[in-house]
């Protein structure tokens, strides 16, 4: 990957590796520099770092039991659909 040919497919499909710290110096330097001058996968980025603590907030908070029961009886009635059907 060239750094003049890097596309936001390219960088896309390379975050995990790049937060991970896991890309070659090379790899990592070209995409940094795509980074550098392209604000929507700057903005991807962003929102690709901040995911993981944003699920986890999500998951340590509590359904509210109203919530809770009409989902339980949504998903019963589904479920008794597709075995009817």
């Amino acid at each position: 990957m060239s750094a003049s040919d890097t596309t936001c497919q390219d960088c896309i499909d390379l975050m995990l590796d790049f937060v991970e710290g896991e890309l070659p110096e090379d790899v990592r330097l070209k995409l940094e520099e795509h980074l550098g001058g392209c604000q929507p996968c700057e903005d991807f980025l962003s929102t690709y770092r901040v995911t993981p603590s944003v699920c986890r907030r999500a998951m340590v908070r509590d359904m509210p039991e109203s919530v809770s029961l009409k989902l339980h009886q949504f998903l019963r009635e589904e479920l008794g659909r597709e075995h009817k059907g």
